[in-house]
Protein backbone atom coordinates (compact mmCIF):
# COMPACT_ATOMS: atom_id res chain seq x y z
CA UNK A 1 0.00 0.00 0.00
CA UNK A 2 1.29 3.50 -1.14
CA UNK A 3 1.20 6.01 2.03
CA UNK A 4 3.00 8.67 3.61
CA UNK A 5 4.81 5.74 5.59
CA UNK A 6 6.31 4.42 2.14
CA UNK A 7 7.56 8.08 0.96
CA UNK A 8 9.15 8.84 4.24
CA UNK A 9 11.19 5.24 3.85
CA UNK A 10 11.86 6.06 0.10
CA UNK A 11 12.93 9.54 1.27
CA UNK A 12 14.94 8.70 3.93
CA UNK A 13 16.54 6.56 0.95
CA UNK A 14 16.98 8.25 -2.12
CA UNK A 15 17.64 11.76 -0.32
CA UNK A 16 20.81 10.88 0.95
CA UNK A 17 22.13 8.97 -2.35
CA UNK A 18 21.05 12.00 -4.56
CA UNK A 19 22.67 14.46 -2.65
CA UNK A 20 25.84 12.60 -2.06
CA UNK A 21 25.56 12.11 -6.25
CA UNK A 22 25.61 15.93 -6.46
CA UNK A 23 28.44 16.80 -4.20
CA UNK A 24 30.86 14.26 -5.67
CA UNK A 25 29.97 16.24 -9.26
CA UNK A 26 30.42 19.85 -7.62
CA UNK A 27 33.68 17.75 -5.70
CA UNK A 28 34.51 17.53 -9.71
CA UNK A 29 34.15 20.78 -10.69
CA UNK A 30 35.68 23.50 -7.54
CA UNK A 31 39.25 21.99 -8.34
CA UNK A 32 41.56 22.09 -5.46
CA UNK A 33 40.77 25.99 -4.64
CA UNK A 34 37.43 25.13 -1.95
CA UNK A 35 37.20 22.42 0.62
CA UNK A 36 33.06 21.02 0.32
CA UNK A 37 32.27 22.58 3.07
CA UNK A 38 33.80 25.52 1.76
CA UNK A 39 31.24 25.25 -1.13
CA UNK A 40 28.79 24.58 0.77
CA UNK A 41 29.13 27.64 2.78
CA UNK A 42 29.34 29.86 -0.72
CA UNK A 43 25.85 27.87 -1.11
CA UNK A 44 24.18 29.04 2.26
CA UNK A 45 25.15 32.74 1.76
CA UNK A 46 23.91 32.47 -2.01
CA UNK A 47 20.25 31.65 -0.48
CA UNK A 48 20.45 34.41 1.91
CA UNK A 49 22.17 33.47 4.98
CA UNK A 50 24.59 36.32 5.93
CA UNK A 51 24.96 36.07 10.01
CA UNK A 52 28.01 33.55 11.16
CA UNK A 53 25.66 31.77 13.74
CA UNK A 54 23.17 30.84 11.16
CA UNK A 55 25.86 30.13 8.67
CA UNK A 56 26.84 27.26 11.52
CA UNK A 57 23.66 26.01 12.05
CA UNK A 58 22.95 25.58 7.87
CA UNK A 59 26.54 23.70 7.58
CA UNK A 60 26.29 21.53 10.77
CA UNK A 61 29.50 22.98 12.44
CA UNK A 62 29.80 25.27 15.46
CA UNK A 63 30.05 29.18 15.31
CA UNK A 64 33.79 29.04 15.68
CA UNK A 65 34.57 26.78 12.74
CA UNK A 66 32.24 28.53 10.27
CA UNK A 67 34.36 32.35 11.54
CA UNK A 68 37.23 30.21 10.54
CA UNK A 69 35.69 29.23 6.96
CA UNK A 70 34.49 33.08 6.70
CA UNK A 71 37.74 34.35 7.72
CA UNK A 72 39.62 31.89 4.74
CA UNK A 73 37.21 32.50 2.36
CA UNK A 74 37.36 36.46 2.83
CA UNK A 75 41.07 36.35 2.72
CA UNK A 76 40.86 34.01 -1.14
CA UNK A 77 38.44 37.59 -2.24
CA UNK A 78 34.99 35.02 -2.25
CA UNK A 79 33.08 36.36 0.21
CA UNK A 80 32.99 39.67 1.74
CA UNK A 81 32.04 41.16 5.58
CA UNK A 82 29.78 44.17 6.29
CA UNK A 83 27.75 45.84 8.74
CA UNK A 84 24.41 45.09 9.64
CA UNK A 85 21.81 47.87 8.11
CA UNK A 86 19.97 48.72 11.56
CA UNK A 87 22.15 47.17 13.98
CA UNK A 88 26.04 47.48 13.22
CA UNK A 89 26.89 44.89 15.80
CA UNK A 90 26.24 42.46 13.24
CA UNK A 91 28.25 41.01 10.29
CA UNK A 92 26.79 40.29 7.07
CA UNK A 93 28.41 38.13 4.89
CA UNK A 94 27.96 38.60 1.90
CA UNK A 95 29.40 36.62 -1.54
CA UNK A 96 32.01 38.99 -4.15
CA UNK A 97 32.19 38.78 -7.37
CA UNK A 98 34.40 36.60 -7.79
CA UNK A 99 32.94 34.41 -5.45
CA UNK A 100 29.12 34.39 -7.21
CA UNK A 101 31.46 33.64 -10.19
CA UNK A 102 33.13 30.35 -8.98
CA UNK A 103 29.57 29.27 -7.63
CA UNK A 104 27.90 29.71 -10.09
CA UNK A 105 30.52 27.59 -12.46
CA UNK A 106 30.91 24.79 -9.83
CA UNK A 107 27.10 24.83 -9.65
CA UNK A 108 26.61 24.90 -13.12
CA UNK A 109 29.62 22.52 -14.02
CA UNK A 110 27.99 20.19 -11.77
CA UNK A 111 24.09 20.43 -12.86
CA UNK A 112 26.11 19.59 -16.44
CA UNK A 113 27.30 16.29 -15.00
CA UNK A 114 24.19 15.54 -13.49
CA UNK A 115 22.46 15.90 -16.39
CA UNK A 116 24.61 14.12 -18.91
CA UNK A 117 24.39 11.01 -16.49
CA UNK A 118 20.35 11.35 -16.17
CA UNK A 119 20.12 11.54 -20.42
CA UNK A 120 20.29 7.56 -20.18
CA UNK A 121 16.54 7.53 -18.57
CA UNK A 122 13.92 6.78 -20.24
CA UNK A 123 11.21 9.95 -21.24
CA UNK A 124 8.51 8.18 -18.93
CA UNK A 125 10.60 8.01 -15.89
CA UNK A 126 12.65 11.78 -16.45
CA UNK A 127 9.16 12.77 -16.86
CA UNK A 128 7.53 10.92 -13.35
CA UNK A 129 10.10 11.79 -11.33
CA UNK A 130 10.06 16.06 -12.36
CA UNK A 131 6.23 15.43 -11.70
CA UNK A 132 7.70 13.62 -7.96
CA UNK A 133 9.97 16.26 -7.26
CA UNK A 134 7.89 19.30 -8.20
CA UNK A 135 5.07 17.97 -5.53
CA UNK A 136 7.64 17.55 -3.04
CA UNK A 137 8.66 21.20 -3.69
CA UNK A 138 5.98 22.79 -3.48
CA UNK A 139 4.61 20.86 -0.22
CA UNK A 140 7.87 20.51 1.27
CA UNK A 141 8.10 24.26 2.44
CA UNK A 142 4.37 23.74 4.01
CA UNK A 143 5.43 20.81 6.21
CA UNK A 144 6.26 22.20 9.52
CA UNK A 145 9.67 20.10 11.19
CA UNK A 146 9.22 20.04 14.96
CA UNK A 147 12.40 19.04 16.71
Amino acid sequence: MINSSTLADLMMEVMPKAMQSIREEMRKGRGDRLTVPQFRLLAAVNRGICFNKDLGESLGVSEAASSRMIDFLVQDGLIKKGNHKSDRRLTVVTLTSEGLKLYNFIKSDARSRLKHKLDVLPQEDLESAIIGLKILLKNLGAIEIKT
